[in-house]
C-alpha cells in the first residue's frame, strides 16, 4: 500500500507547476496529478477510481516516479519492440519475396526460420514485419477458364511500397 507524504516539497511543488501552466500534456497531468493524490494519502484504488484508470496503472506510475522522477512520468515507451531481424536479414527477405513471390505469410514465415534461425510465433507479427518493410501482399484471383489472365486487374506479386 501506498502512503502518503512520500513527496518532497520541491517535487511537490514541481508537480504542482505542471499541473497548473496549462501546456502540460495532457497525459503527463494526469499522471502528475496521481502523485498528488498518492501524495495526499488517497489509496492506490481510490486514485484509479477518481481518475477511472486500473489501480496497477496507478501504482506503475509511482513506481517510474520513484526511479526516474518527473522525466520518467513523461516518457512513453509504447513504440513496440525490437526487430528479431537485422538490416542485412530484412533486406535478405525483401529480395527473396520480390523474386520470388511467396503463396501465404506461413511460406515466408519458414523462408525465416531456415534461412536466419528466427521462429516468428504468430502471423500477426510476420504480417506486421512484412508491412514494416513495406511489403504488399494481394490474394491470388482464381481465374475461370474462359478468362484471359492477362485482363485480370489484380496481381499476385508483393510489392514495394513507397
Amino acid at each position: 500500500m501506498i502512503c502518503g507524504g512520500l513527496l518532497s516539497p520541491s517535487q511537490r511543488a514541481e508537480l504542482l507547476a505542471l499541473l497548473r501552466s496549462g501546456r502540460t500534456e495532457q497525459r503527463v497531468a494526469r499522471r502528475a496529478n496521481a502523485m498528488l493524490l498518492l501524495d495526499d494519502g488517497w489509496s492506490s484504488e481510490k486514485v484509479a477510481e477518481a481518475l477511472y484508470l486500473d489501480d496497477d496503472t496507478v501504482r506503475s506510475w509511482r513506481k517510474i516516479y520513484d526511479q526516474a522522477g518527473l522525466a520518467g512520468l513523461e516518457r512513453f515507451e509504447g513504440s513496440g519492440s525490437a526487430s528479431h531481424l537485422s538490416k542485412a536479414q530484412e533486406e535478405t527477405l525483401i529480395g527473396r519475396v520480390a523474386t520470388t513471390p511467396p503463396r501465404s505469410t506461413r511460406q515466408v514465415g519458414a523462408f525465416i526460420e531456415k534461412e536466419f534461425g528466427v521462429v516468428y510465433e504468430s502471423r500477426s507479427g510476420l504480417i506486421a514485419l512484412l508491412h514494416r518493410l513495406g511489403l504488399e501482399y494481394s490474394k491470388p484471383e482464381t481465374i475461370g477458364k474462359q478468362l484471359d489472365p492477362k485482363s485480370s486487374r489484380r496481381s499476385s506479386k508483393p510489392t514495394r511500397i513507397s
